[in-house]
This record gives C-alpha cells, sequence and structure tokens, in this order.
C-alpha cells in the first residue's frame, strides 16, 4: 500500500511539472548605429558561406528572420542584387555540448507519510510529516545541457559587396537549454534577439520567450519534463 501512495504522489509531482511553462532563456547583446529601422526600408537575407546557401534550413531560418522584420515594417529587396537593398542581413549559428548539470536539492528536514486505521469518527486517516531537525531528504537531478548560439548582422546593402563593409546592427543570442538542436530554439531565440529592436546598444539582457505547451508536449528532446528546466 506505502509503495502504491507514493507512487500515485509521484505521478502527480510529474504532472505538476509538465503543466510548468517551459521557456528558451537567452543572454542577448546587441550593438548598432541605428535610431530604428525606417518603415519602407528594404533588406536582403543573405548566406555567409556556401553550405549556408545549399542549407534548406537557413531558407526556413531566413523566412522567420523575414516574418520578424516585416512586422517591424521593412520589407524584403525583391531584387537579385543585394547591394541594391537597404540594409544586408546575415545569420550564423551554432551548437556546443552537452555539458553535464547536476543539482541537488535538499529539504532542510525530514519528509514522511503515513497512514493508518481508527475506530472513531474517522475510519481511515492520513497525513504528511514534516521534521525540520532531520536532514536526510535530498533530490538529485543531472541533466545535459547545451549551448545553443546565434549571430544576427545587418550592413548597409551598398557597402556589402563593394566594400568595406559597414554593419549598423550585430545582435548575439546565447542560450542554455535542454535541446540540442538549434532549429527548435531558432524562433524563440529569434524573438529574443528582435525584441524592442533595435534596443539599447552595448547592453546585454536576459530575456525568456515562452514555449507553447503543444510544441513542447510534441518535442522528442525533452523526454524528462521538470519545472526547473529550461527548454
Amino acid at each position: 500500500m506505502f509503495k502504491r501512495i507514493m507512487a500515485a504522489a509521484a505521478v502527480l509531482m510529474a504532472l505538476s511539472a509538465c503543466a510548468s511553462p517551459k521557456y528558451v532563456t537567452s543572454d542577448v547583446t546587441r550593438f548598432h548605429m541605428m535610431s530604428g529601422p525606417a518603415s519602407g526600408q528594404t533588406f536582403a537575407i543573405v548566406a555567409v558561406s556556401p553550405e549556408q546557401e545549399q542549407s534548406i534550413a537557413f531558407k526556413q531560418y531566413g523566412d522567420l528572420i523575414n516574418a520578424r522584420l516585416s512586422t517591424l515594417g521593412l520589407k524584403q529587396f525583391s531584387g537579385n542584387a543585394p547591394t541594391g537593398a537597404d540594409y544586408v542581413v546575415t545569420l550564423d549559428y551554432d551548437v556546443l555540448g552537452p555539458t553535464p548539470d547536476v543539482r541537488t536539492q535538499g529539504s532542510g528536514g525530514n519528509f514522511s507519510f503515513g497512514f493508518g486505521y481508527s475506530h472513531w469518527s474517522r475510519p481511515f486517516g492520513y497525513g504528511i510529516g514534516y521534521d525540520p531537525f532531520f536532514d536526510n531528504f535530498n533530490y538529485t537531478e543531472t541533466r545535459q545541457l547545451f549551448t545553443r548560439r546565434i549571430q544576427l548582422n545587418m550592413y548597409r546593402g551598398s557597402t556589402y559587396v563593394s566594400g568595406p563593409k559597414s554593419r549598423v546592427f550585430e545582435g548575439r543570442a546565447v542560450s542554455l537549454g535542454l535541446n540540442s538542436q538549434i532549429e527548435v530554439v531558432m524562433p524563440y531565440m529569434l524573438d529574443a534577439v528582435f525584441q524592442d529592436f533595435p534596443g539599447q546598444s552595448g547592453r546585454t539582457r536576459t530575456v525568456s520567450v515562452e514555449v507553447p505547451a503543444d510544441v513542447e508536449k510534441n518535442d522528442p528532446q525533452v523526454t524528462r519534463p521538470s519545472a526547473r528546466s529550461s527548454y
């Protein structure tokens, strides 16, 4: 009986953890020489390497950037050469790790669960006890974390090919989390970079973007949800 009760308690704790919202938390640093994007200015998204140029994934990331810049009032350049655009945008990214993350949580006391039978007004009773003077309840969790990094730069289009390139914006986002695939977290890291665009130059901010519940639920990368976990 005791094992069944403890198993039920463990299930309740797991369900509680699953219900907790998950976030992609990034440290975002931006440097720029912009007062803000002017409505109607154009941009072109350019690959920084032949491998990127052939990458289907990069084309999808370009669509994400296009959507966010369009929301800011800019327009995607429709010509053939990037030099005709007001801005040229580049994106670089990588994933490092994994690195182990071991966390031990102590209760500071003894946790107990009890039940019993009584012939008085309540035939069956149970209780949860906590002794702050008995410290023997600890919980250790080991996770594999990955460092996800993106670098987004913007140049004046007229200088990108002829040079020297004139960079007007650079944004870096570094995120530590459970997902090893950059495509899973890319939308949320881009949201962090473009939050309050162009932002305060030279400042690093910690930005948390919530992952929709249906996305987190269907992600095979997260096999052990935790209320303390970053996505």
